[in-house]
């Protein structure tokens, strides 16, 4: 698709979890969100605290833990959703520290400054509405980029990593949960709009994916990675996937599944 399209279909279909309060990648309204935070990484203090009402089961991973936040730093959130990971952040960073969370989706928005005010966090975090491919933040006024299973929504995720280097001070550091593949999706079913919503449309093989990140300056490159695969089967009824199911079939795709990962990523700006 062209990336005017997939901008277009991604914040149509946040716009919609947003609005049902429900996540794509294994969980919807009705789903238990804190089992799916729990499953890839976050405490229980991270699910039942303040940031609870935040937590929209969206994410791979957890980027907070993998950052290792210190009070007093600035901190940007590439598509920062409902909040969750803002909030659990300016837990750490303190009342000294900033927040600034990035996302196109106008609802989105709209929840995570409620969710913030809530939370009493109103005075240290903020959402700015813009896109992760040209953010609304100064060149080399940051200590820290974030970013929770989004990248691989991007139609251009060199230019994602640039911005994140450029935003940046000397000496910071990236930390990133994202969709990986470990074989290329084949092109029948990235093309479809449903499966860009559901995290994998977009998804890149790692060669490419760490190829972005060393291109755009970035050093001391690290990752872990884990299956993703079963957020993905156990998700295969939700009205994200019907268009995928029905044009090639359920079988397929949980056989496909196999090749996706969860990636941990860290990495560092000179």
């Amino acid at each position: 698709m062209e990336e005017d399209r997939v901008h277009d279909v991604v914040k149509s279909g946040y716009a919609e979890v947003a609005r049902q309060g429900g996540g794509c990648c294994g969980a919807d309204a009705s789903s238990a969100h804190e089992e799916t935070a729990a499953l890839i990484g976050y405490a229980e203090r991270d699910i039942t605290g303040a940031a609870a009402e935040a937590n929209l089961g969206l994410g791979c991973g957890n980027p907070t833990a993998l950052a290792s936040l210190k009070p007093g730093e600035t901190v940007v959130d590439l598509g920062s959703g409902a909040g969750f990971d803002a909030l659990l952040s300016a837990e750490k960073l303190g009342p000294e520290g900033r927040f600034i969370g990035v996302d196109m989706t106008p609802e989105m928005l709209e929840r995570a400054r409620t969710n913030a005010v809530n939370a009493g966090y109103a005075r240290t975090v903020e959402f700015r509405e813009g896109l992760i491919e040209n953010l609304p933040v100064a060149s080399s006024s940051v200590d820290v980029v974030i970013s929770n299973c989004v990248i691989n929504l991007s139609p251009d995720k060199g230019q994602v990593f640039r911005e994140a280097y450029r935003v940046l001070k000397p000496g910071g550091r990236l930390a990133v949960s994202d969709i990986v593949l470990s074989a290329p999706l084949p092109s029948d079913i990235a093309k479809i709009a449903e499966s860009w919503i559901a995290c994998v449309g977009g998804a890149l093989v790692e060669d490419e994916y760490f190829g972005h990140i060393r291109a755009a300056g970035f050093e001391n490159i690290d990752h872990t990675r884990t299956p993703a695969g079963p957020m993905f089967t156990s998700s295969l009824q939700d009205p994200i996937w019907k268009a995928a199911v029905e044009l090639v079939g359920e079988e397929r795709i949980v056989e496909l599944s196999q090749t996706v990962f969860s990636y941990s990523v860290t990495a560092e700006k000179r």
